[in-house]
């Protein structure tokens, strides 16, 4: 998988979750910034090249200079999310890359350390993903999980609180919900919302209330749960 950009290029090789095969470095490149990512290079294949060999390589004129061919992600373990990470947001049902990357993107801003997913293949479009996160696909501990339902258990038995995005009879608003310290946001995709195995492990429903009935896709909730835990831990 080739992956262009200077923001990725850097998040890539700083967090060292992907296997490297070659770093393109554009010939003329000579900058501060270069001679950064040269110095994260250490035990990897460099090659320096043309503009036109990089054009052909990456299929676009907008790389900045900078490509990568890596492979998928590796994904962190559950001792590692256990012991690391205090507000973790866990997806499902979102398959789309550049929504996912979105939502990495904004969560990592507004202060969550971890994200749980199913097992998912972006592969073929991790590249669009790691862009749209702006690196932070690379950065956060990310559990890509082969039981949801089971993993959530384990965190819970650790301390965590896991909360669902659920409309029911016993849900709480969130503007009256209060956040633990140490917390998982449960949310679902739109078609589907969330599976049994995941409503089951909750310890708390909360629902948004909205002047429409509408649903907020996922990324619209991920963003405003993130933000109404960041402002609770100020």
């Amino acid at each position: 998988m080739i992956v262009v950009g200077k923001i990725s290029i850097k998040a890539i090789l700083e967090n060292k979750k992907r296997d490297i095969d070659t770093v393109y470095i554009l010939d003329s490149k000579k900058d501060k910034e270069t001679r950064y990512i040269l110095s994260q290079c250490k035990g990897q294949n460099v090659k320096r090249v043309s503009r036109d060999y990089l054009d052909k390589l990456t299929g676009v004129t907008s790389h900045g200079g900078f490509a990568i061919d890596t492979s998928a992600r590796k994904s962190d373990t559950m001792e590692s999310l256990m012991k690391d990470s205090k507000s973790i947001l866990c997806v499902e049902g979102l398959t789309d890359p550049f929504n996912m990357g979105e939502i990495l993107r904004t969560i990592t801003v507004l202060g969550f350390d971890g994200f749980i997913t199913p097992k998912y293949e972006f592969f073929e479009h991790e590249a669009k993903l790691i862009r749209a996160s702006a690196g932070a696909s690379e950065k956060i501990t990310w559990v890509m999980s082969d039981d949801l339902g089971s993993d959530l258990k384990k965190l819970k038995a650790q301390g965590t609180t896991i909360i669902s995005a659920h409309r029911q009879e016993e849900s709480i608003s969130l503007v009256d919900y209060k956040f633990d310290k140490k917390v998982c946001v449960c949310l679902g995709g739109a078609l589907r919302g969330l599976s049994k195995d995941v409503l089951d492990q909750s310890d708390q429903f909360v629902r948004l209330d909205t002047p429409e009935r509408i649903a907020l896709s996922t990324q619209g909730a991920a963003s405003v749960f993130a933000y109404a835990r960041l402002t609770q831990s100020k």
